[in-house]
């Protein structure tokens, strides 16, 4: 059917979305929109109303989070009976609040997708990917590293490589390494298709039962508590601070849960930024050894630092051998090629390789080759400084704008490294998914801190990536979640309304 009679206004603070909301809602109760009338499809609305999809997707979320609409699969979105408060079981009349355990329906990174999804919509400025800026990818450079691996080894480029990976490129690295005091060579050393392949293998070798626990930092990277998830093994979160990994109660952790790894990302945590001191690295250490826990530890963003060169690894420090190190070349370098290492105790390094074997077979051995030739070219390290130069400044950027646009009572720290800033809002506000689905109206995005917590933790905090913005679109992308946080804020409590549904419905 057709709908007369919205008229939208952007000239109030009043959101788009809930104008669309609240002349829907009007005509329902008015009875100009009877029960079992179906509503027009998001996209034929938004371009009558000359609007983003978006839009009306979030109108029909606010008015299904009523009970005044009901979207029935593969037929579209339907008027009900309206209800009364009483109906929704809220005496307070605030439906909204029992609707909030809607988003536990589904799993973390379901509800990445679906934001994600969102935030690629055209004309979004988001912050919530985990890539680096397109821009700086050096493909010039790299396809002259292609032409030449093909014009050398021809067909040898494209057929199948031990499972271990090419072993020049494997030396390559493992002399990088040595130079970080990592003792490896290249027969020690495993190429993985990405850091979280690397991650993968090492909780196969190391937790292959159901009844496995690994203790993670709280919060942490979304794709380990994916694999883990996968693999039905119980993350044990302990708490971050501003340096990194909370340690005081490591050992009791140790003695309760009977973990089989500790995994950890010292510098530049994703998805803090935080970097972990040199005597908690060595505390750490100490302990794991002391009950012979091993430790898997991420090094995917050691290379974007700004002010000073990283700490040494914990891989560099480790005399007990206990120390499986992942890094890669997707943050800092390509993120397509998905081309990672792992360097291992001496005594798995055949086990992990016969592993990955079962896996993929192989990582790509034109992408391997292509790699070794652009490294051996000497431009990995003029890239590198020009990256870290430009990410500064935007970093720098972002920490200007937050403390211009956000509220008074929002922290965070500044990252000596890596490409995200980590920002706890005021608890008193609006949580970051209601933020979130507010600020998607504004064309801005970022990810909300639940979901990469093992406890469904910080509610209120947002990561933002500051690498994929040049410094004026992190300006007026800060400047829109500043704004939609004061909307947001500016509502009345009992007509705060959160419809997770919304971020399911653009399909």
């Amino acid at each position: 059917m057709s709908i007369s009679g919205i008229h939208l206004s952007r000239q109030t603070h009043r959101s788009l979305y809930l104008q669309v909301a609240d002349q829907l809602r009007a005509q329902i109760e008015e009875g100009k929109l009877a029960p079992e009338t179906r509503l027009p499809a998001s996209r034929v609305l938004a371009k009558t109303l000359g609007v983003n999809r978006i839009t009306i997707v979030n109108a029909y979320a606010e008015l299904e989070a009523e009970g005044l609409v009901a979207t029935r699969v593969g037929s579209g979105t339907y008027v009900t009976a309206p209800k009364k408060s009483s109906d929704f079981g809220d005496p307070a009349g605030q439906p909204w609040r029992s609707r909030l355990s809607l988003q536990r329906q589904w799993s973390p990174s379901q509800m990445m997708a679906e934001m994600m999804r969102l935030a690629r919509q055209p004309g979004v400025i988001s912050f919530a990917a985990g890539t680096p800026a397109s821009e700086f990818i050096p493909v010039n450079e790299f396809r002259r590293a292609l032409n030449e691996v093909l014009r050398r080894d021809g067909a040898a480029a494209l057929q199948y490589e031990e499972a271990a990976g090419y072993l020049p490129l494997r030396e390559t690295i493992a002399a990088e390494l040595r130079r970080r005091n990592i003792e490896v060579d290249g027969d020690h050393l495993l190429i993985t298709s990405g850091c979280q392949q690397a991650v993968d293998l090492v909780l196969r070798l190391l937790a292959p039962g159901e009844d496995a626990t690994v203790i993670v930092e709280e919060p942490c990277y979304l794709g380990l508590l994916d694999l883990l998830n996968s693999r039905q093994i119980t993350p044990v979160g302990l708490p971050v601070d501003e340096h990194g990994l909370q340690i005081d109660h490591l050992e009791q952790a140790i003695l309760r849960h009977r973990p089989c790894l500790i995994c950890v990302s010292p510098s530049f945590q994703n998805p803090t930024g935080f970097t972990m001191p040199l005597e908690r690295r060595q505390a750490l250490l100490d302990i794991a050894a002391r009950y012979g826990v091993p430790i898997l530890e991420d090094t995917t963003y050691d290379e974007l630092y700004y002010e000073q060169e990283p700490l040494p690894t914990l891989k560099s420090l480790d005399t007990a051998d206990i120390v499986f190190q992942a890094g890669g070349y997707s943050k800092s370098l390509i993120p397509g090629i998905r081309i990672g290492y792992l360097a291992a105790p001496a005594a798995l390094q055949e086990r992990l390789a016969a592993t990955k074997q079962t896996t993929d077979i192989l990582t790509s051995p034109l992408n391997q080759r292509a790699l070794h030739a652009y490294l051996e070219s000497g431009c990995f390290s003029q890239h590198l400084k020009f990256v870290r130069n430009a990410y500064k400044a935007r970093r720098d950027a972002m920490l200007e704008a937050v403390r211009r646009y956000f509220p008074a009572e929002a922290s965070w720290r500044r990252p000596e490294g890596g490409i995200y800033l980590w920002v706890e809002m005021p608890p008193a506000g609006p949580t970051a998914t209601e933020l979130y689905l507010t600020a998607i109206n504004y064309n801005v995005a970022f990810s909300i801190g639940s979901v990469f917590s093992a406890s469904g933790s910080f509610e209120y905090a947002l990561r933002l990536n500051f690498a994929g913005h040049p410094p004026e679109e992190i300006e007026e992308g800060m400047r829109r979640l500043g704004k939609a946080w004061k909307e947001l804020l500016a509502r009345p409590a009992e007509i705060l309304r959160l419809h997770p549904r919304a971020a399911v419905q653009i399909l």
